[in-house]
Order: C-alpha cells, then structure tokens, then sequence
C-alpha cells in the first residue's frame, strides 16, 4: 500500500472534443514509429530517435507491462475524426507522499500548432486533479523548444524555475538547460 491519498485509477480513457486519449497497444507501434523516428520531433526528447519499428514495438510491449501498474498514466493520443494515433502523453508519479506529478506529452510533426497537445494537456490536468486526486503537476521543456512551452501557458501552468542548467541530456541534442512549470490543484480550481 502506497502513502499517498492517490487514487488507482490506471490509464482509462479520456475524451475532449477532438480528440481520445487511450492505452497503448501493440497495433500502435507503426504509427508511434511514424513520429518517433522523427529527428524533428525527438530534438529535445530525453529519448533517442527510434531507427527501426522492432526497437519501437519493444517500447510499446514495456508500456503495455507498465499499464499493469494502476499509478501508471500513459495514453496514446488519438484523433477522434480519423481514428489516427498522433502522439503521447504521459503523467508520472514523481511523489506519492506530496502527491506530486510529472506531465510530459510528444506529438507527430504534421499535428503540430493545431492545438492538439493544449487539448489532450487539459484533459489530463483534469484526470489529475479531478480523478487521480494529485495535488500538483509539473513539466519542464527544453529553452530550445519554446513552442512546449507555450503549451503549458496555455493550460494555466506557470513558470517557477530557470533555466536549470544542463537538466537533462537529450541523446541528439546533448545536454539541454530547462524551464520548470507547474499547477497546483487549488490554482487549477480557479482557471476560467
């Protein structure tokens, strides 16, 4: 039993207007491939750029183990017009005893500045406070990727920190200098 006032509510699906969020399977791997083969898209990522689909389908079979977790929220993002996977996101428990997260979403080149992942960030920022029971999220982005950024402007979250120097190591871009923002429940409660 985890301290923590955290419900286990697994990765069950969400709905905004365009879009459903939903778990991973393995029939993903093509589509997940399509974007994290991207050298675009994986600049800034933490992860390396996939080069082949074999190597994607083992990174789906250990996110279809690790859904086996109930604190585990990963969802694939999915146009609900098309039925198409554009991307995923994810929210991690960084602290079960301050009930404290962290959110962090990647998304297919072509979907980009559609308002996508300010929709699905939303949605989950919603499943987190509303349904998880999290009392505060938090994202960081690379200072060369302003654009994600501005996505979690978007959503209500503000920036507290940076840059943190050398953060983290992006296997193409090298060692990256971050912002840190985040959101805590009772903020949330009073966005428009």
């Amino acid at each position: 039993m985890k301290n923590s006032d955290l419900l286990p509510l697994y990765s069950k699906p969400l709905y905004t207007d365009r879009l459903h969020l939903r778990k991973i399977s393995l029939a993903d791997s093509e589509a997940m491939f399509s974007w994290a083969s991207d050298p675009e898209v994986t600049r800034y990522m933490r992860f390396a750029t996939h080069k082949s689909l074999t190597f994607t389908r083992k990174i789906v079979k250990s996110w279809i183990a690790q859904a086996k977790d109930p604190y585990y929220f990963q969802w694939i993002i999915e146009e609900s017009a098309t039925g198409r996977p554009i991307g995923s996101i994810g929210l991690e428990v960084i602290s079960f005893g301050d009930n404290h997260g962290e959110v962090g979403y990647c998304l297919h080149r072509s979907f980009w500045n559609k308002g996508y992942t300010t929709e699905a960030l939303k949605e989950v920022l919603r499943f987190g406070f509303e349904e998880v029971g999290f009392n505060r999220i938090q994202a960081s982005f690379s200072t060369n990727n302003p654009a994600s950024g501005r996505v979690m402007e978007k959503v209500g979250m503000v920036k507290e920190g940076g840059p943190m120097k050398e953060y983290y190591r992006s296997s193409q871009s090298g060692y990256q200098d971050t912002y840190l923002y985040g959101l805590t429940k009772g903020a949330w409660r009073l966005l428009p």
